[in-house]
């Protein structure tokens, strides 16, 4: 079971939803609040407003994060595309990152996500092999032989490709972080907290909604 401050959940919750559609002048700083890239980079569905999470399975600070993200989540407009990118920088972090594209490949992510998270978090255990990961595929009750094929693909490994320089291009500097719409870096080294990276989030996707409407 997941263990977090329903009391944070609920701030975000309340906040986060009277942040989306505000009519109020936009409260945040440039350089302060959050930091408008050089370059934007492109998104998966033009059609939508993108808000993408740089994270990593063994980064205690995306654990603490994800449940207040679901909740976040679960409030966002239908014109909004929620996408996840793992970071790769050092060790075993694209072996992770082919975790994560296996198991959405797969359509097993709901089940195995949040267990991979507590594995390494909780556990302690670093995943730092193949063989490690396939071990808990297999006691999570998911096929090990299909997911060591998906894990070693032609497809996930384009996907790897493409999450190591979306996240060169965001400019990350640490995880967890937000994009949004290619535009936007949001970290809590910026804003303090992770309710406030999240309330900061929400403000950019409203602001972009309303720049697509005056054009």
């Amino acid at each position: 079971m997941r263990i977090f401050s329903k009391l944070a959940i609920a701030f975000v919750f309340v906040s986060s939803t009277q942040a989306f559609g505000q009519s109020d002048d936009f409260q945040y700083q440039d350089g302060v609040d959050f930091e408008t890239l050089a370059r934007p980079v492109a998104v998966q569905d033009p059609s939508k407003i993108e808000v993408a999470e740089v994270f990593w399975y063994g980064c205690i600070h995306c654990f603490n994060l994800e449940p207040r993200l679901d909740e976040f989540a679960s409030i966002l407009p239908d014109d909004v595309n929620l996408v996840k990118v793992p970071a790769m920088w050092a060790g075993a972090m694209e072996l992770h990152a082919r975790l994560y594209f296996a198991s959405v490949a797969l359509g097993i992510n709901e089940e195995v996500h949040w267990p991979v998270f507590q594995a390494m978090n909780e556990e302690r255990n670093p995943l730092s092999s193949e063989g490690a990961i396939l071990d808990l595929i297999e006691n999570l009750g998911q096929d090990r032989a299909a997911f060591q094929r998906a894990l070693n693909s032609f497809g996930v490994t384009s996907q790897v490709t493409r999450a190591r320089s979306a996240a060169a291009a965001y400019g990350i500097r640490g995880t967890p972080e937000m994009i949004v719409n290619g535009k936007y870096r949001i970290s809590t080294s910026m804003t303090g907290s992770q309710e406030k990276m999240l309330l900061v989030t929400a403000a950019l996707v409203d602001r972009e909604r309303q720049m697509a409407e005056n054009q």
